[in-house]
């Protein structure tokens, strides 16, 4: 009994560490018409055939083949409730192998240095299993986004998983039914998973970080192409205007309610001039101008003092990428605002001392969440959406300038501060 109820314990284990993990995953829907059955499946199957575990087919030796059939099982529910891939499905199993292996390893020590009873083992054991799930959802939410999942593009990720797991389960089975255990096996024994863990979930966010990258470098591609055609489109603009006082001379042959008529036109024409902006810089002005006549579509007026000039140090691109992302993202958040009065965006770009301030200010009823400084997107599909800030973040970063956001009193801000350049020596 002592023995069925270590196999039970064991599948149940896997099947909740895993749940942790894919729960923020993608679901197959329909979810709960796939889960329920299978998962009743999967937890009474040792009841259900209680020689299960001992079946000859599944020993050779000394060598049991069941805990490993488990594992398998688990996975395929999990990919048969869960968006995953075959190679994701691979890694989340071995990754809550070696962490449920390292739940039994922590009991094992308990057991085994205090001379802990079978109920009370048991009842440590439990847990140190809920320690574990906690810890990992917390880290999992504070790290990653909700619907995150490892990019196992190439193979080698779970391919050091699955041995990393074999090596464990493995030795751990021999250790347990050839040798003597010992507290200092079972700690050594700990150990290593502790660091097999932290070198999967390592490589875990390196994958991320470089996934992030590879988006951040395509939507500055898109950016800048998008600058591209906005300063085409605004040069175009230009010379239609500058051509208006040549049509304006074709109005006095026309009659008085036709001319009234191409007047109001021209005069909607020319209007466009009141949202470009005298930054200083042509660039910024492009930049603003697009961006106010976007936002004044909304209802949303843009408030902006801003030296054009201190952005000098900065590529036509980055500088488009930056301004253009920022605004964007503020016009997003404004767009939810219900009071038409506070509608308002305040940008502000001045130098102080040796720095460039730019300061971003916009309407923002429920504070966001924020994870490593920033705030996660509310959008469902986090592949494309959330990369803004990030983008600025790198931006900023890359020459040299700190970035930081924040909320208070229903307001987000953004606050970047930039080194200036030392002046050119005459």
């Amino acid at each position: 009994m002592t023995q069925m109820w270590f196999v039970n314990s064991f599948h149940l284990h896997i099947l909740a560490i895993e749940l942790i993990f894919c729960l923020r995953l993608q679901r197959r829907e329909p979810f709960w018409l796939r889960f329920l059955p299978a998962a009743a499946l999967y937890v009474l199957l040792p009841v259900l055939i209680p020689d299960f575990y001992f079946a000859p087919f599944l020993t050779i030796g000394w060598f049991t083949f069941s805990f490993m059939l488990f594992l398998v099982l688990s996975g395929l529910l999990m990919g048969f409730c869960f968006r995953m891939n075959a190679r994701q499905v691979v890694f989340y199993c071995c990754v809550a192998h070696t962490l449920q292996h390292l739940v039994h390893c922590c009991y094992r020590i308990s057991e085994l240095a205090f001379h802990l009873s079978q109920p009370w083992a048991q009842t440590l054991q439990l847990i140190y299993l809920c320690a574990a799930c906690l810890f990992v959802w917390r880290r999992l939410r504070d790290r990653f986004g909700v619907s995150e999942t490892v990019d196992m593009r190439g193979g080698h990720l779970a391919g050091f998983a699955v041995v990393s797991s074999l090596i464990v389960y493995v030795l751990s089975y021999w250790t347990t039914s050839q040798e003597t255990e010992t507290v200092g096996v079972q700690a050594f024994d700990a150990f290593t998973c502790v660091l097999l863990l932290f070198i999967l979930m390592d490589v875990f966010r390196i994958r991320k970080a470089e996934r992030d990258q590879l988006i951040m470098q395509r939507m500055l591609r898109q950016e800048q192409e998008q600058h591209a055609m906005s300063k085409a489109t605004v040069e175009v603009i230009n010379r239609k205007c500058h051509d208006l006082r040549h049509q304006i001379a074709a109005l006095r042959s026309m009659n008085r309610e036709q001319r009234e008529q191409s007047i109001a036109a021209l005069e909607d024409a020319v209007l466009i001039y009141d949202h470009f902006p005298k930054s200083g810089n042509p660039d910024v002005d492009i930049i603003l101008a697009k961006k106010s006549l976007l936002a004044e579509r909304e209802h949303i007026s843009i408030r902006s003092v801003v030296d054009g000039a201190g952005f000098s140090f900065m590529t036509v691109e980055d500088l488009y990428s930056l301004l253009g992302n920022a605004l964007d993202n503020a016009i997003e958040s404004t767009r939810q605002e219900e009071n038409e009065a506070r509608r308002v965006i305040t940008l502000s770009a001045a130098a102080r001392g040796s720095f460039f301030c730019v300061h971003i200010e916009n309407p923002c009823a429920k504070e966001p969440l924020f994870v490593d400084g920033i705030p996660v997107t509310s959008k469902q599909d986090r592949d494309y959406h959330g990369y803004g800030v990030r983008s600025m973040r790198y931006l900023c970063e890359k020459y040299g300038g700190v970035f930081t956001t924040g909320w208070a009193e229903q307001m987000f801000s953004v606050d970047m501060l930039f080194p200036r350049p030392p002046a050119p020596q005459n």
